[in-house]
């Protein structure tokens, strides 16, 4: 049996803190547009260290570099042979997952499972699209939604979650047909606990 692996070291494993933290903001809203003092900003990191991630993920061909009048604006290159790729894995390792997985820790004695779904999961969603979260577990909703709302802050995206106790869970899961079927049928981000488990 294989040992359960953290998707937060996996980030760490493959990518250093600063290139991380970058590849986390830039691939995690491919859409969006960062200058640098905005980049240095949302991944407290210096202005120094930002700017040699950028250059080489620039050099690589991760990024895309376009002068705005005296701003140097970056961008994920959509047209990067590994973009999909890329934004998959860091969707899972350290952009929304990160985040998210952050604002639910502190629960993670009364979550069983908490996961993206919907087309964040898919890799689909355009611009601008909600994330969609199931959670289930025995969590003070109001906790529960002061944390969301702090990651939604984070990620400049609204997160819409649905939070399940364990017993509607297993209700629904029975439930041909139904939301949650659907829900698990389709791809998910896990981030705490498993869909499979009991």
């Amino acid at each position: 049996m294989g040992a359960q692996v953290s998707s937060l070291d996996v980030g760490s494993a493959l990518f250093g803190k600063t290139r991380r933290a970058v590849l986390g903001l830039l691939y995690a809203r491919p859409d969006e547009t960062f200058y640098l003092r905005q980049i240095t900003r949302e991944v407290q990191a210096g202005q120094g260290a930002v700017q040699r991630e950028l250059k080489r993920l620039v050099d690589a061909g991760l990024l895309t570099r376009e002068a705005r009048g005296r701003e140097i604006h970056y961008r994920a290159n959509r047209v990067c042979p590994i973009f999909a790729e890329l934004h998959g894995l860091v969707l899972k390792t350290v952009g929304l997952a990160d985040v998210l997985r952050g604002a639910l820790l502190p629960f993670q004695a009364d979550i069983t499972l908490a996961a993206v779904y919907g087309s964040r999961a898919a890799g689909t969603a355009r611009s601008g699209n909600d994330v969609d979260l199931l959670v289930v577990g025995t969590v003070e909703e109001m906790a529960l939604h002061k944390a969301i709302s702090q990651a939604e802050a984070q990620l400049a995206r609204t997160v819409n979650y649905t939070l399940l106790t364990p017993r509607e869970f297993t209700r629904r899961r029975r439930e041909r047909g139904g939301f949650l079927t659907r829900v698990l049928a389709g791809p998910l981000i896990p981030l705490l606990g498993s869909p499979h488990a009991d």
